[in-house]
């Protein structure tokens, strides 16, 4: 029996869809006279098809081509191929397992809608409790702001939004302050600066070493060195600062093997350390430094800056690190906000 028949139906809009799937709710909680319940019951009536069965008139063509019209005003416009494919299937068995797929993945994407939905509730709900945890926690320690006072003032320029970017960037140095206000994330922010000095050792390494040679500037070589510092150091580069120095400089020499020992060890320690031990005496660090924390900054803010220049070679983690970057911002300031307004004002009386 092949299920030969037509599906009009096509992939409704995103809010369409939405106003859809807010009507409709579980089946089980719908009125017996609500449209969907009723085409439902009309599409699959089980005492009719035991009749058409019984009375050898039951035509799976038709009931498929029911179902699968139903299942396309709830799929997303991605799974109307696939959906509508069914209907071109032949036996039996791969029909059903067909629908059973199609209902399962709609089931899941109706459950991903609904957790979208909610997700502003639930970071609302989060953010008011966290607020109330730390009024709770200053109750009891009257003094429990003083290291977020100090963090805020050694950090403090010429408006408050450039001393909170400039606050936000010291907790990602390798020996961060430790605020009470950031107390919780603070392996977080830690975490995070370890893997961008991670990536701007990487960032600088193929700045450097294409200096010395033309074969060093080579994209695969460049891709290969980083993958092999990754899987050395793949989050922090200070406790193995031996090993990346070591490697790099095998690498390296393996790659060009008539350039000199000495030039190629000096660069590359030069590099190492500059970043490990976060000194500030290389232009070129400085420069990539400086690029990224103004990345970071204007990713914090919602502005959606273009990659920093000098990052080509991990463009995308460098992106990646800027989401996360602002998740914790983001939260942060949101929980935190009144008191840091409130210190400001008070430094700067």
């Amino acid at each position: 029996m092949k299920a030969v028949v037509s599906t009009q139906s096509t992939g409704v809009s995103t809010q369409s869809r939405g106003q859809q799937i807010e009507g409709i709710g579980t089946i089980e909680k719908l009125s017996d006279t609500h449209p969907f319940r009723v085409l439902i019951a009309d599409t699959i009536d089980i005492d009719l098809i035991k009749q058409q069965i019984e009375h050898h008139t039951f035509d799976l063509s038709v009931k498929v081509n029911g179902i699968v019209n139903i299942l396309l005003k709830l799929c997303s416009a991605a799974k109307v191929p696939e959906i509508r494919a069914i209907t071109q299937l032949i036996d039996v068995v791969e029909i059903f397992k067909a629908l059973y797929d199609a209902v399962e993945a709609i089931r899941l994407e109706i459950a991903n809608y609904y957790l979208e939905q909610a997700k502003s509730t639930i970071r609302q709900h989060s953010i008011e409790y966290e607020r109330t945890k730390f009024e709770q926690f200053l109750h009891k320690h009257p003094s429990g702001l003083d290291k977020t006072k100090e963090w805020i003032r050694s950090n403090k320029k010429e408006s408050p939004l450039e001393t909170m970017n400039q606050a936000y960037l010291q907790l990602l140095l390798s020996q961060p302050p430790s605020p009470e206000t950031a107390v919780l994330d603070i392996g977080r922010y830690k975490k995070l600066g370890s893997q961008l000095r991670s990536l701007l050792l990487s960032s600088l390494l193929s700045l450097k070493l294409g200096t010395l040679h033309p074969g060093y500037a080579e994209t695969p070589f460049l891709t290969s060195l980083h993958s092999t510092l990754q899987i050395l150091a793949p989050e922090d580069p200070a406790p193995h600062r031996d090993l990346l120095f070591e490697k790099t400089v095998a690498l390296c020499s393996e790659k060009v093997p008539g350039m000199s020992m000495a030039t190629l060890q000096r660069v590359v320690e030069g590099c190492v350390d500059g970043v490990v031990e976060e000194k500030q005496d290389d232009p070129v660090l400085n420069l990539l430094r400086q690029r990224l924390n103004s990345y970071l900054i204007a990713v914090s803010l919602n502005r959606k800056p273009a990659p920093p220049k000098g990052f080509n070679l991990v463009e995308d983690q460098v992106v990646s690190a800027g989401e996360n970057y602002l998740k914790l911002v983001h939260f942060n300031r949101q929980v935190y906000g009144p008191y840091y307004a409130k210190i400001i004002k008070e430094i700067s009386s």
